[in-house]
């Protein structure tokens, strides 16, 4: 594991653990769910370039729990002190900003408990896939790639997993999204994997 030295430009997995321990400690949240690239570290415990990249952890907040998104953003946001003295910040979603594959709850990956972390999961690796590539955006493509190019997902459980969207509130989006994936992959020169991806209905 690195150390939590403090960078101005990533978060390593001692830094998310500080922020999930500074967090759980000073707000009452029924559950912490790391919902970002920093989900990474639910799975893996190295720090690997692409997830490096980023200072903010996504702190998916659900039911009850969506009424203490102002005291984490003031306290621990981008604009925090927090943020100042730590070089990393968290930012507070609900389930409208972030998409995530149906049954994603009955799948979270416990985070932290070595660390005393009690109630601080994260998404499962092919769920935090499959929001990625929802997500679309060249970063979210890069992400995947990287997990790809590592073994980390597998690309048969990753499209089972994004089909699950096709009955939801982001339907339309899914034919896209699949031929910006599979545009990817040619680039990427993994044709292997353009032939797995569902045909559009």
């Amino acid at each position: 594991m690195r150390s939590g030295k403090i960078s101005a430009s990533s978060m390593n997995r001692q830094q998310l653990i500080d922020l999930a321990q500074a967090v759980t400690a000073s707000i009452p949240l029924q559950r912490f769910v790391i919902a970002g690239s920093q989900a990474f570290y639910g799975t893996c415990r190295s720090d690997p370039e692409i997830v490096l990249q980023s200072i903010e952890a996504d702190v998916l907040l659900t039911g009850d729990d969506f009424v203490h998104r102002r005291a984490i953003e003031d306290a621990f946001g981008m604009t925090s002190r927090f943020l100042a003295r730590t070089g990393v910040f968290a930012h507070a979603v609900g389930l409208g900003t972030i998409t995530v594959p149906r049954g994603w709850e009955e799948r979270l990956v416990p985070f932290g408990r070595e660390e005393g972390l009690a109630n601080v999961w994260a998404l499962e690796i092919h769920d935090l896939a499959a929001t990625k590539l929802m997500a679309g955006r060249d970063k979210d493509f890069e992400f995947l790639r990287a997990l790809l190019d590592h073994g980390l997902c597998d690309f048969a459980t990753l499209m089972a997993r994004f089909e699950s969207f096709r009955t939801g509130a982001f339907a339309n989006a899914v034919s896209d999204r699949l031929a910006k994936l599979a545009a990817h992959l040619r680039q990427w020169k993994r044709d292997d994997l353009v032939r797995v991806i569902p045909k559009s209905e």
